[in-house]
């Protein structure tokens, strides 16, 4: 139970309050059953946005628990509709939409506070409930006022740790759309961009200029992307990351190096766009299809597709391993790389900053 009260004499006064008329209680429902929609929504969500098997096991048991509220609510309002609770020094009367319940102050053991947000008086052998949910705030806070808590630090506590998952939530659930929608952080585990991105750095990628993605939810064929929500198409030279066509766990960070309707040819060791040598002085290494089994970029790039290489060119697996990127599978654009560790351990701090 979340709180235990205990009936004095001395403490009731001659109050009365009431259930939410009809326009409170309306707009308290509408409150509640958005609130469980969003935990629904947000379950499925994070179970997409993270990798985490639990996700919809955790979020299931949240919104299953206010589900069961809400539908307590309902119980209670109906049996309760236009109902009160009357307190005073020599009994506490509960009544409902058809019946009337009163308890002498001499019969009452102790009160309670359930998870349900229901007041339950206890006589010996009987109880009665009532709904202070269904209360507005300040009459549920004078009610309360009415009795003596048995236990006031274990209230402070649970209220304390209620404020704190609450707030906790919300902030995880935004954070997560943040990360999903508007800036995510990264790590470079691998070589492939060197050296303009080395080993060990750690970037963000902004997802606002190419239109963020809805990760593709149960109910989804595949992701959509909200390009008209963007600020710009993908543009060569543009450092992003994406996840290459038949690989749905690893993120990749290449450059863009033509989009579509581009010619692009290697030969000689170069990239050729629009049969011009592309002058890429970031390039560590020569361009070719060695190690390579098929040419797969050469000729024309196809509608809603790019071609994606790392700097690194002889050891990079890029669009000359997996052909053209769609451009539905690019996340976002790296624009800031702000650590690595072994720099600021050299106190080297000239490659924090915009990503070129």
């Amino acid at each position: 139970m979340l709180q235990f009260l205990r009936f004095d004499k001395n403490v009731a006064s001659d109050t009365e309050f009431p259930i939410l008329q009809e326009g409170e209680a309306g707009r308290f429902f509408i409150r509640h059953v958005g609130f469980v929609l969003l935990l629904l929504y947000s379950t499925i969500f994070l179970a997409v946005a993270i990798p985490y098997e639990g996700t919809y096991f955790i979020g299931g048991i949240i919104t299953a628990v206010f589900m069961i509220r809400l539908i307590n609510f309902i119980i209670k309002y109906r049996k309760f509709k236009g109902g009160s609770i009357k307190v005073s020094p020599d009994m506490v009367e509960i009544r409902g939409s058809e019946e009337v319940y009163k308890i002498p102050a001499d019969e009452i053991t102790y009160i309670e506070v359930n998870v349900f947000s229901d007041l339950v008086v206890r006589e010996k052998y009987n109880k009665t409930v009532f709904p202070i949910s269904l209360m507005t705030e300040d009459d549920r806070e004078m009610l309360l006022n009415n009795f003596v808590d048995m236990a006031p630090n274990r209230t402070r506590i649970y209220h304390k740790a209620w404020d704190f998952f609450d707030a906790i939530l919300v902030a995880f659930i935004l954070a997560m759309h943040i990360r999903q929608f508007i800036v995510q952080a990264y790590f470079i585990p691998t070589g492939s961009m060197e050296d303009t991105l080395l080993v060990g750095d750690h970037l963000l990628v902004e997802k606002i200029t190419y239109g963020p993605i809805i990760p593709q939810m149960f109910f989804m064929d595949k992701p959509v992307h909200l390009d008209f929500a963007g600020i710009r198409e993908v543009k060569r030279n543009d450092i992003i990351i994406f996840r290459p066509p038949n690989e749905e766990e690893k993120d990749f960070i290449k450059r863009c190096i033509a989009v579509e309707g581009d010619e692009v040819n290697i030969r000689n060791g170069s990239v050729y766009v629009n049969d011009r040598k592309l002058d890429e002085p970031y390039v560590k290494g020569h361009t070719t299809y060695r190690g390579f089994s098929e040419k797969l970029i050469e000729g024309i790039v196809p509608e809603n597709m790019v071609v994606a290489m790392g700097d690194n060119r002889e050891n990079s697996f890029d669009s000359r391993g997996f052909g053209y990127l769609p451009v539905e599978r690019i996340k976002g654009r790296a624009f800031v790389m702000y650590w690595n560790t072994q720099n600021i351990k050299n106190l080297d701090f000239s490659r924090l900053g915009l990503i070129q």
